[in-house]
């Protein structure tokens, strides 16, 4: 290489360094590779070779613009959009009118169907289920937030037991999300047809449905017959 020309593409020499605004596009190509294989492979195959690979860069780079694995890793769920937004789940939920019951079935439904269409998200739980600190580490603390936000929106007059009962719906939802992931089937649901999942939906409505009827006010057990 003559005089001060540099290394064309996206392997360079040692102690070359980028123009201006190249270092910006590099670590992007870096940042959407970790998406990628993230969506495709899952956390598994997210390794400095494998994302380098994938980048197409050296993967020297990785270490000079992140400082290795983790800190990219860091960089990537605080850049990149891995997890629907609560924006993504209301919107999915739709017109739900004032219905206590109606609200809470659409905000767990369009919190089911954005999970659902979100390979990374699952991925995301998946590793976190396989006890990789590194990725609850990075990705808890946001989820937790939006939770706390989702059960704001769930709250109504439905009072003690919305907690529960969310938590058992959505971790139920979540877990034959994720088996459909690496099974077709479970108690001989087809997990891979649209009609199950229209059934299932249809379900989640029916236990809904009948939680805030289990919370309406009663006439008291002892109160006298008005006719005595």
């Amino acid at each position: 290489m003559s005089g001060g020309a540099r290394s064309k593409g996206p392997f360079r020499l040692q102690g070359e360094w980028p123009v201006m605004g190249e270092r910006e596009n590099t670590e992007a190509r870096i940042l959407d590779a970790v998406g990628s294989i993230l969506s495709r492979k899952g956390f598994s195959h997210l390794g400095i070779n494998g994302i380098a690979r994938e980048a197409g860069v050296d993967k020297v780079l990785i270490y000079r613009y992140f400082g290795g694995l983790q800190k990219l890793l860091r960089a990537y769920f605080s850049s990149r959009k891995y997890w629907p937004s609560t924006d993504d789940i209301i919107q999915t939920a739709g017109d739900h009118g004032a219905d206590p019951a109606a609200r809470a079935y659409a905000i767990l439904r369009g919190y089911l169907r954005e999970l659902k269409k979100s390979d990374a998200a699952r991925q995301v739980l998946r590793g976190e289920i396989a006890g990789r600190e590194d990725v609850s580490a990075e990705t808890a603390e946001e989820r937790y937030r939006q939770g706390m936000e989702l059960l704001d929106l769930l709250r109504g007059s439905a009072g003690e037991g919305l907690t529960e009962m969310a938590a058992l719906l959505s971790a139920g939802f979540t877990f034959l999300l994720l088996r459909r992931d690496v099974s077709s089937r479970y108690l001989g649901l087809d997990l891979h047809r649209e009609e199950t999942w229209e059934r299932l939906e249809n379900t989640i409505y029916l236990m809904v449905k009948l939680f805030f009827e289990s919370k309406k006010p009663r006439p008291d057990d002892g109160a006298e017959d008005a006719t005595d």
